[in-house]
């Protein structure tokens, strides 16, 4: 297999090599091992790290079942698929997990030419009768924060300690700015932009932006002094120090370090002070500040457009779905005029 082709695939499955992409020298003629070189690595920035792990995950599962079958996982048969995805939907697996296997093995096989087994029409009929069969389950969203019980949690923390200063900055920012998780913890240093009014937060790439054209997201001074975003950010600066580099770092002991936290720390923080400070820590993750933010925005009465600019949703109908008929349903819900 061609250097910048196996790039894109799972290790296990870069070994499997299908005739159409085999050349008797491993490069067509007039090609440098450069010029693979620079094409792997363009093939290999087309998907994220973390979705190139995902992928490669469920595809050492497929592998792992094909062998306990005794047949080959690539080329995959489609009736061999067709057990594999009613096995474990049986087994109690949700439809987007099955969703996703799918996708991963739909992947390998066209990167390495095989045929694609998810193509089939068999598999397509099973697929929908598994959708009928156990349907799909509902999302658990995050919590929302509300202004209230952001202000209970910030009133838990310590702010004499650098944990205590970091965790309150990533909050407020968190809250203030819109930002998703792995928004905030890819800040640097020389993404923070001080204005007069603010600050503007250059935001290099992010979920709907995987080929970084980067974005700007503006956050604006606070009305009181406890709840500042920017001047909570300015004291955990103070802080960190003026080293280039990750914005928010680890703190190991009370010694601030320059390595970047993980998308994972923040959930794992919010949820821990969520729960210190009195709160239910079901369902408190990450997203609950971005998710507060676009809740708390609506129901102060700001225009679903400028909502919108500040969590740069492209489809409107997610934002008003997931935030703003909830919170009408509630308001004008017949249920109040019950009697009950």
């Amino acid at each position: 297999m061609t250097t910048w082709m196996s790039a894109a695939l799972p290790a296990s499955a870069s070994s499997h090599a299908h005739p159409s992409f085999e050349t008797a020298t491993g490069l067509p003629s007039g090609l440098t091992e450069a010029d693979a070189a620079r094409i792997a690595v363009a093939i290999s920035a087309a998907r994220t790290e973390a979705t190139r792990t995902v992928y490669a995950n469920v595809w050492s599962q497929w592998e792992r079942w094909c062998a306990a079958r005794g047949i080959p996982a690539l080329p995959g048969d489609p009736l061999a698929l067709c057990a594999y995805l009613t096995e474990r939907a049986e087994a109690g697996k949700a439809t987007g997990t099955l969703d996703m296997s799918c996708t991963a093995i739909r992947h390998v096989h066209r990167m390495t030419g095989a045929e694609d087994p998810v193509a089939s029409e068999a598999v397509r009929q099973v697929r929908r009768g598994l959708m009928r069969i156990y349907g799909a389950a509902p999302r658990r969203l995050a919590r929302p924060l509300a202004v209230n019980e952001i202000r209970q949690i910030l009133g838990s923390i310590d702010r004499t300690t650098p944990i205590g200063i970091r965790d309150t900055a990533i909050i407020l920012l968190g809250y203030a700015s819109a930002m998703r998780r792995a928004e905030i913890v890819a800040l640097t240093l020389a993404d923070v932009e001080p204005k007069p009014a603010g600050l503007l937060l250059n935001i290099r790439k992010s979920k709907m932006d995987q080929e970084g054209h980067g974005q700007v997201v503006a956050v604006a001074h606070g009305q009181h002094a406890l709840t500042d975003p920017v001047a909570a950010l300015g004291a955990w600066q103070a802080m960190r120090g003026e080293t280039p580099g990750a914005l928010f770092t680890r703190i190991w002991a009370s010694s601030v370090s320059l390595e970047p936290l993980s998308g994972h720390v923040v959930a794992r923080m919010l949820r821990a002070r969520a729960v210190a400070a009195g709160l239910d820590g079901t369902r408190i993750a990450a997203h609950s500040l971005r998710a507060g933010h676009a809740t708390a925005a609506a129901l102060g009465g700001v225009p679903l457009d400028r909502i919108a600019a500040q969590t740069r949703h492209r489809d409107l109908t997610v934002l008003v779905n997931r935030y703003i008929r909830p919170l009408e349903a509630l308001a004008t819900t017949s249920s109040r005029e019950l009697g009950l």
